[in-house]
């Protein structure tokens, strides 16, 4: 018998996006997403909680490149099922919750739904005003330092 996974799967991931964005007032990014999410699982390693939603893990970093495209399908379904929509602007493609999905996003009542949301709040705020290229930079140099304390 086939099982379908459900941690670190494109519902899963499905489900943090759209708590993600109905947090935010504006349109963001497929990057702005999958970096203030990866933020938001590990934000302990970035100074902004005191623990990581998903634990202690000396390979966080290394998940990071593959979440993107964890991030791209996980918002194609969010559109097709018709909880955000995606908005076309000359510079790209930004993704908005619709009233759909805030009611699906405001339904999630675990106490994983719950600490995702005060965590993205923080990070939503820590962040604010950063493009999603600084974040992402950001992201990467701090890895680059981990694996060089890691080498020692």
């Amino acid at each position: 018998m086939m099982t379908k996974q459900v941690f670190n799967s494109i519902f899963e991931y499905s489900l943090r996006l759209l708590i993600l964005l109905d947090e935010y007032d504006m349109p963001q990014t497929m990057d702005m997403l999958y970096a203030v999410d990866f933020m938001t699982l590990y934000s302990a390693a970035f100074g902004i909680d005191n623990h990581n939603l998903h634990g202690e893990n000396d390979l966080k970093f290394s998940e990071f490149a593959s979440h993107r495209e964890l991030a791209r399908e996980a918002l194609k379904e969010l559109v097709l099922n018709g909880t955000v929509h995606a908005v076309i602007y000359k510079d790209g493609m930004s993704y908005v919750i619709t009233p759909e999905g805030e009611d699906y996003s405001q339904s999630l009542h675990s106490d994983y739904a719950a600490e995702y949301r005060r965590t993205a709040q923080t990070v939503i705020k820590e962040t604010e005003g950063m493009s999603e290229r600084e974040l992402i930079a950001n992201i990467y140099q701090l890895s680059d330092r981990s694996f060089r304390q890691e080498d020692r």
